[in-house]
């Protein structure tokens, strides 16, 4: 088996991150008052038609993009060298083959150089407005045309597709809940010949901004206070399903290094232990959560192959979200189950697709639509 360590010594560098002078504490640790304050309250309204106004003025991104195979190589020795199954369901690529379900996500990000990150190495794009600057992805979902399979198509030296991104923040999809901001995003691709624009896939990311951490350990202090348990437990959750396939693979830091290089993804959570544990209170680095989903279709992808229904069948669309943390070198599971099936062999299935943590518990839960291959235009 290959190794990905090479690759990393030819990616893209990185800039390094700002600097924050509340880092230089020793032992990793935040000087806390013995009597924190609750965090200062917000005005819902107003802050809305602030962040509503600020998504509203600015432009949609244009984000270009060659499906060249060599990329696509990159990601896919990442995800075999996590877990050779991975790689059974489209082996060695060829000029013309399609793109993966899900390769998307390393073609079409904006590169660090375009924008000023922010101190989290994060796109400000995104950002509603202080004080809710630390951010999560919550899930999202994607749509594939029937046009995806004829026209996403890779190859080298003049054979590749080239493509486009339009992308978008929904000013009406802006929630205020919880003591959170939450941020719906959009996305449309195109696959582009001469002045001619096909569209092939239509996506939904959502964020989440969180108030500073010091912020947060406040709040629940004051909730503790007040008498509310819940506000520091945080349970297993259980998984209700059987699974039909399963994969097993520990994300270790190599792999997560390379999703970012690949993505174009300076966020610290999923790079530097010491700011995930002092500035987001977490053990350590995060799976990212774009490679949830990435790894949820590779998941289906490669039991439909496996099980001999990938020449008859192909994934419409996929739901997700996630719930729980992923660690970096914790071993997690990528699982589906068939929970409805119409039409006999070549009718419409759902399935119900999840990743488990190391300890067992439910951390992604997606659903799926997978179609007969005529359906999608094949």
């Amino acid at each position: 088996m290959r190794s990905i360590g090479p690759l990393l010594t030819h990616h893209l560098r990185l800039r390094p991150p700002p600097r924050l002078p509340h880092l230089l504490t020793p032992h990793d640790q935040k000087p806390y008052s013995s009597s924190p304050l609750p965090p200062p309250l917000i005005n819902p309204e107003s802050y809305l038609a602030s962040a509503r106004q600020k998504f509203v003025s600015q432009p949609p991104k244009i984000i270009s993009a060659t499906l060249t195979r060599s990329k696509a190589d990159q990601l896919t020795l990442a995800l075999e060298d996590a877990n050779p199954a991975f790689r059974q369901s489209h082996g060695e690529f060829e000029d013309g083959d399609p793109l993966p379900q899900g390769y998307h996500m390393v073609y079409f990000e904006p590169k660090i150089s375009s924008y000023q990150p922010m101190a989290d190495g994060t796109d400000p794009y995104h950002f509603p407005g202080g004080p809710f600057a630390r951010r999560m992805w919550v899930g999202g979902e994607v749509d594939f045309e029937r046009e995806y399979m004829g026209c996403m198509l890779l190859g080298e030296g003049g054979k590749e597709t080239k493509a486009e991104c339009r992308e978008w923040v929904e000013s009406e999809g802006v929630e205020v809940k919880g003591g959170k901001v939450f941020v719906e995003v959009g996305r449309e691709y195109f696959a582009v010949t001469g002045e001619e624009k096909v569209k092939v896939l239509t996506e939904k990311r959502r964020l989440v901004f969180l108030r500073p951490l010091e912020e947060e350990l406040a709040r629940q202090v004051e909730r503790l206070r007040l008498g509310d348990k819940k506000a520091v437990e945080r349970k297993k959750i259980k998984v209700p399903w059987r699974p039909f396939f399963s994969f097993s693979l520990r994300p270790d830091a190599q792999f997560l290094s390379l999703f970012s290089v690949l993505t174009s993804n300076a966020h610290r959570i999923h790079l530097d232990s010491k700011y995930a544990r002092v500035e987001e209170g977490y053990k350590d680095v995060l799976v990212h959560g774009p490679l949830t989903l990435v790894l949820m279709l590779e998941g289906l992808a490669s039991y439909l192959h496996k099980s001999g229904k990938e020449k008859r069948r192909w994934i419409k669309s996929m739901s997700y979200r996630n719930l729980a943390p992923l660690f970096k070198g914790d071993e997690v599971r990528v699982c589906g189950t068939l929970a409805k099936s119409q039409g006999g062999g070549e009718g419409e299935e759902e399935w119900v697709v999840w990743i488990e943590d190391f300890e067992g518990g439910l951390a992604v839960k997606g659903s799926a639509t997978v179609v007969g291959r005529q359906v999608m235009g094949s």
